[in-house]
């Protein structure tokens, strides 16, 4: 069934022309979709030559590298809309969260400056602002939105709570016997999957909002979602607490002697299971179908 809303946001997307940052990752690939879905004309800005092949069909595929910008000329000429989902979780390469989620980001900014883009949308992170002063994740992804802010573009900030993808962890441990949380697992949480937060992106770059929180339809606390893990497994559900206070401990000693790429995961982690990250309820898809299908797929 089509809403008004949704007749709506077709008749002003139709047409436009939408470049999409981070194509290829888990959010990037339902962007894509839903843009295609609305009748845009989609460039994807992809890292390697071979990520091509796996757009959809009629999609222009731009190759370049964001830690590069002389890679990234021409990107957003003829744009009239970027939406960027780019950044990391798990850092490779060598690269940090500043290199990708602050510089990655305002090279595409600079540059769709430059070219007369109309609207800019960026995925950051609910609760990013309070996040910032001790998650270098968020550090990273607010200080971008500091800049989209100042920038003469018309903007919005899409803060999702947390992926469907992100909640497989817990399939994986539920599979392996025991699910470890950081603190008492009473921090509640919607997960929103990526349909539905792509879904929400293109409806926020269409229109005159310039932040959106959103959240998927069933709100669990972190046992919940652990209990749903072993159901989908078929395991006997059992759950052990690590104490917030040994967590961030840990985190402060690692921070002093490993690289980013190996605390910066952690601390993201216990800051989500230890802060409420609920936000307005949109979508359609619920995370306990999403583990049942995960786990008959065997992708836990």
């Amino acid at each position: 069934m089509t809403t008004n809303s949704q007749v709506e946001l077709q008749h002003g997307a139709r047409g436009q022309r939408v470049l999409v940052a981070g194509a290829t990752g888990y959010l990037g690939r339902h962007l894509v979709r839903a843009l295609i879905d609305a009748g845009c004309q989609v460039r994807a800005l992809v890292r390697r030559p071979e990520q091509a092949a796996a757009l959809p069909r009629g999609v222009d595929a731009f190759v370049g590298q964001v830690t590069d910008p002389a890679t990234l000329s021409g990107v957003a000429d003829d744009i009239d809309v970027v939406i960027s989902s780019l950044g990391i979780t798990r850092q490779r390469d060598g690269v940090t969260y500043m290199d990708v989620d602050y510089r990655g980001n305002l090279a595409l900014l600079q540059l769709a400056e430059k070219a007369g883009v109309r609207r800019f949308a960026y995925v950051s992170v609910l609760h990013g602002r309070d996040l910032r002063a001790t998650v270098r994740l968020a550090a990273a992804k607010e200080r971008f939105v500091d800049a989209l802010t100042a920038s003469p573009i018309s903007s919005v900030v899409v803060r999702p709570t947390g992926y469907f993808s992100d909640m497989s962890e817990f399939l994986t441990m539920a599979g392996r016997g025991a699910v470890s949380l950081f603190g008492d697992g009473q921090a509640s949480i919607n997960p929103i999957s990526g349909r539905d937060v792509a879904t929400a992106c293109v409806a926020a770059a269409w229109s005159d909002a310039t932040e959106v929180e959103v959240g998927g339809p069933d709100t669990f606390t972190f046992d919940d979602i652990a209990r749903a893990a072993f159901a989908a497994q078929g395991t006997t559900s059992r759950i052990r607490h690590i104490p917030q206070g040994l967590a961030a401990a840990a985190v402060w000693a690692l921070a002093r002697c490993t690289p980013e790429r190996v605390y910066g995961p952690l601390q993201f982690l216990i800051a989500v299971m230890t802060h409420d990250m609920t936000a307005p309820q949109t979508g359609s898809d619920r995370l306990v179908d999403y583990f049942a299908q995960a786990a008959r797929d065997g992708r836990s």
